[in-house]
């Protein structure tokens, strides 16, 4: 279910909060702020504007990074579409960057994994027998089986942080992508300093497909288009996400939407969650391919799938009526009903696909996420959220319901009801929830942003639903990169072991500041960016690295969703 995407935006940093995306209406000015000039879409002299945050639309976040205290944000950066952009990173007297991160407790970059001098994992690693054995009781009262472990053990996502030319690029994948299964191995990532692009992408070795999930057949493949163009953004994308130049989409919908991408009634009724099976494969030679879903989601990052072999794929898709951010005004509605997108170098090797509505028996692992721009669902092909991409680590029958959305605080989103409200309307006990928080609440204490993180936790306890506080990744303005007090890292550290019981925190801001720090230069961050100049907001690629460290923290942390990673 694919959206109407933006093209080219600048990176976004209003007073209000984060956003990434812009509607169709008139360019407007920030007043006072940096003139975006040329016809690239990126700001002359990089993007350091006035004193600001990060979004658009003119929501809710009212302080500045480095303004003196007190100073309001004013300038903006012109923004195609109407949307004001009103921050940077180094704003003028400012307080500047010391160098570093003070991870939450004084722990710089967890548990001393700093990537050194750009070493790129091979594949990831191979956990023997998989996950630990015994099974893992997560925080919040769910248990792991002891016998959950995937066959040939789950490949470690430690890849991520692999040099540029990875997950979405032909050629190269990152070594996290995948499963390593029978005849295959992870492929090299490509340096981490620097751009060195993989050579080999990993080969497929397929999904065992959970019981009650339809058959695919060839039927439901015969209905695809594959002639659609790529679109423009940081990059030349298919519709779904990935690159080029062969793209096929798959509409399974009835609906239409009408001009003002409102979603028609029957098109609400093809909302839900679908089981989806997929079969590759079958070609003469090696063949490549990428998977997406709905707005630019993706659930299976470039693999190769070896000659003369048939493989099968299974996912768990969410739908809703109107794809990617919940609340924003230039979130299109995209196409009715369960949408897929295949693509790569050559005519994706796709045969059949088989989908349905989930039933009792196929009932997915529901995972919520609750965040702003940088982790949700992006409608702009130069943008990609951690969150969006976050699907492709995971194998059925999980299932990523990101309700993400531009602009949001840890107060805002909490009191919306069609962000956390509709995620506490939806999840059941045994669920899960995600949240992450920070970006837009510059300028609010630690202990209340503490507090505020803490509804989210007793709400999820409350309902028997498993949640983990994530702490926002970094921005990186420099290398090194400078101080991320701002982001709150620490109030979303001691919300979770606070709690009672405690959840499980992951710490992105120092992960993410750990990664950004083996990167040899600005331009090579740039290449991860938005745009390629936001220092805030990533493309695609960045925000599959981002999805990937989380994905390696929650395996390292031996947290309950580790067993189903791929």
């Amino acid at each position: 279910m694919p959206t109407m995407r933006c093209v080219s935006l600048l990176p976004l940093f209003t007073l209000f909060g984060l956003t990434a995306c812009s509607g169709s209406g008139a360019p407007q000015n920030g007043g006072g702020g940096t003139t975006v000039t040329g016809g690239t879409g990126n700001p002359v002299g990089g993007t350091t504007s006035a004193g600001g945050s990060e979004i658009a639309g003119g929501t809710r976040d009212t302080g500045g990074v480095s303004a003196p205290a007190g100073t309001p944000d004013t300038g903006g950066v012109t923004v195609p579409g109407g949307t004001p952009d009103t921050g940077g990173v180094s704003a003028p007297g400012g307080t500047p960057d010391t160098g570093g991160v003070s991870a939450p407790g004084g722990v710089s970059a967890p548990g001393g994994t700093t990537i050194t001098g750009g070493t790129s994992k091979t594949g990831g690693t191979t956990a023997a027998g998989g996950t630990k054995p015994g099974g893992t009781t997560a925080t919040g009262g769910v248990t792991t089986s002891s016998s959950t472990a995937p066959a040939a053990g789950t490949t470690s996502t430690g890849g991520a942080v692999g040099g540029k030319g990875g997950s979405l690029a032909p050629g190269g994948t990152s070594g996290s992508a995948g499963k390593t299964a029978s005849g295959g191995t992870g492929a090299a990532g490509g340096s981490a300093a620097g751009g060195s692009t993989g050579t080999t992408a990993p080969v497929g070795g397929g999904d065992t497909i959970p019981a009650g999930y339809p058959a695919p057949t060839a039927a439901n493949y015969a209905i695809c288009k594959s002639t659609v163009p790529v679109s423009g953004g940081s990059g030349s994308y298919c519709p779904g996400g990935g690159f080029g130049p062969a793209c096929t989409e798959c509409l399974f919908g009835g609906s239409t939407y009408n001009n003002t991408m409102t979603a028609t009634a029957d098109a609400t009724s093809e909302a839900g969650n679908y089981a989806v099976t997929v079969t590759v494969g079958g070609a003469a030679t090696d063949t490549s391919i990428y998977i997406g879903a709905e707005s630019n989601r993706n659930l299976l990052a470039l693999t190769t799938i070896p000659a003369g072999k048939t493989l099968e794929y299974a996912f768990a898709v969410n739908v809703r009526a109107l794809e990617g951010q919940p609340d924003e005004a230039n979130a299109a509605g995209g196409y009715p009903g369960l949408s897929l997108f295949f693509s790569g170098p050559t005519a994706p090797p796709v045969t059949a696909i088989g989908y349905a509505l989930v039933a009792a028996d196929t009932k997915p692992v529901m995972v919520y996420m609750a965040s702003d721009s940088t982790e949700c669902d992006q409608t702009s092909s130069a943008f990609g959220g951690w969150g969006q991409m976050f699907p492709a680590y995971f194998h059925a029958p999980v299932d990523i319901a990101n309700y993400g959305d531009s602009g949001e605080s840890s107060s805002s989103f909490y009191g919306n009801s069609k962000m956390w409200g509709a995620i506490k309307k939806a999840w059941v006990p045994g669920d899960w929830a995600i949240v992450q928080f920070g970006h837009n609440d510059k300028g609010v204490a630690d202990t209340t942003v503490q507090a505020n993180l803490t509804k989210y936790v007793n709400d999820a306890q409350a309902a028997k639903v498993n949640i983990i506080l994530v702490s926002p990744p970094a921005r990186a303005g420099s290398i090194p990169v400078g101080d991320q007090s701002s982001l709150h890292a620490i109030s979303a550290q001691n919300a979770a072991a606070a709690a009672n019981p405690p959840v499980p925190f992951i710490d992105l801001t120092a992960l993410s500041t750990a990664w950004y720090n083996t990167l040899p230069d600005m331009t090579t961050l740039h290449s991860y960016k938005a745009d390629h100049s936001d220092t805030t907001h990533t493309d695609m690629e960045g925000g599959y690295k981002l999805a990937g460290l989380v994905a390696k923290a929650i395996k390292d942390q031996n947290i309950g969703l580790a067993q189903y990673l791929r």
